[in-house]
């Protein structure tokens, strides 16, 4: 079962045959307690290749899909972790081009044909796609140590002041 924060992602062909699904699966999601709506992406055609490169694909996609989803759901909960557990704060840091995510994804998205361009091959795509999301992986952990090493000498020099203060306090009270 999915969880609150999923979202579903149904192909349908584009052709005649799919006419009256989009209002069929939105009167049957619509009774769906946590449904909020349907949107329609436009999927360009891509340069699929050769049967052995679609083989291949699928079965390196899963992998890297698990890896995105794990560094995803790395990110948030480092975010969440900083920000104390604040749903409202979280919501104001999750965000792509400065929209939700379901906002983004049901009325701002489009397929970035300057960055990932269709013309290329599916594995180039993919491994552009992998190559961008280590990227991010690895900024994330460079912030965080960052952070974290900045919060270590904030904590180091707390104590110093304070066993400084210590010992003032006590050498006073001796003269």
């Amino acid at each position: 079962m999915p969880s609150d924060q999923s979202t579903w992602l149904i192909a349908v062909p584009n052709d005649g045959e799919a006419e009256g699904l989009s209002q069929e699966l939105h009167s049957k999601l619509s009774q769906q307690s946590k449904f909020t709506g349907l949107a329609q992406f436009e999927i360009p055609s891509f340069k699929t290749g050769t049967l052995d490169s679609l083989i291949a694909l699928s079965e390196d996609i899963p992998k890297q899909d698990i890896a995105f989803t794990a560094t995803v759901a790395k990110t948030v909960d480092t975010l969440r972790s900083l920000l104390n557990n604040d749903p409202a704060k979280l919501a104001q840091h999750i965000l792509i081009d400065e929209n939700s995510v379901d906002d983004y994804l049901s009325k701002g998205w489009r397929w970035d044909e300057g960055r990932y361009n269709v013309q290329k091959g599916l594995r180039e795509i993919v491994d552009s796609l992998s190559k961008d999301l280590t990227s991010i992986d690895n900024a994330m952990k460079a912030k965080l140590n960052n952070y974290n090493l900045v919060k270590g000498s904030l904590t180091q020099l707390q104590r110093k002041k304070l066993w400084a203060f210590l010992f003032l306090r006590a050498t006073n009270e001796l003269i």
